[in-house]
């Protein structure tokens, strides 16, 4: 979307263009989130069902499992388990970095968990030779030069920067979709460059690039800590 607009001439159409690439960037990051969690949940609840000994933690234990599917489905594979944990997210949204950890972070290990300052994916997010600026406040070299206090404050420094990022980037998504990209009182549409465009979706992969490749290092962790054993790790795919 964002290179057909590219190459259309300059003009209110363009720049609409762009607002819907900026939009859909955001939709794409809700629905991965909303996604995994779904999926995480939904392979834990079958792991629990393949070894019914094992204890879930007690939030888990304390989700309500919709009826219909307990009545009408089979438990025993994946399906229906991830249409159970569909079910239970399918009225909310992920738009904001207190809704990704509370959704998420259960699945994480104390020392490991997401967007926290002394979490170990910050930590990795920042030495990445991809890490931005504009994601982190800093660049890669004074981070690594930094020690002791001032790597801890780099740290807390750079998660504020971070969700100040992505706070903006939801902002203007619901000021594009409910105030045609007029922020509160003002009367003209805001200005959309292509640059600009550019490094919100940039952003917004390299979040959840990250985010991904943790997720998939953690659950397998997750559920050998919780006691299931490798075969039952293997059938959901952890």
């Amino acid at each position: 979307m964002r290179a057909h607009a590219e190459m259309l001439p300059p003009g209110e159409l363009r720049r609409d263009i762009f607002r819907a690439s900026w939009m859909t960037a955001v939709g794409a990051f809700d629905a991965y989130f909303c996604d995994a969690y779904g999926d995480l949940l939904a392979r834990t609840f079958r792991a629990s069902k393949i070894e019914p000994t094992v204890t879930l933690p007690a939030r888990m234990k304390n989700i309500n499992v919709p009826i219909p599917i307990v009545l009408t489905q089979d438990l025993s594979g994946g399906w229906a388990w991830r249409m159970i944990a569909r079910d239970l997210i399918e009225k909310d949204n992920v738009l904001s970095i207190k809704k990704v950890k509370e959704l998420l972070n259960i699945f994480f290990r104390p020392s490991h968990k997401l967007f926290t300052s002394d979490g170990q994916p910050l930590h990795r997010w920042i030495e990445r030779q991809q890490a931005m600026n504009r994601l982190f406040g800093f660049q890669r070299t004074v981070y690594r030069q930094a020690q002791g206090a001032a790597k801890s404050q780099l740290k807390k420094n750079a998660l504020q920067k971070l969700e100040n990022r992505l706070g903006m980037i939801f902002q203007r998504r619901h000021d594009c979709i409910h105030n045609c990209d007029r922020p509160k009182l003002a009367v003209l549409k805001r200005h959309m460059s292509p640059d600009y465009v550019r490094s919100v979706i940039v952003d917004i992969e390299y979040i959840v690039e990250r985010c991904q490749e943790d997720l998939i290092t953690e659950f397998t962790i997750f559920l050998t800590d919780l006691g299931f054993n490798a075969v039952t790790r293997n059938r959901v795919g952890a």
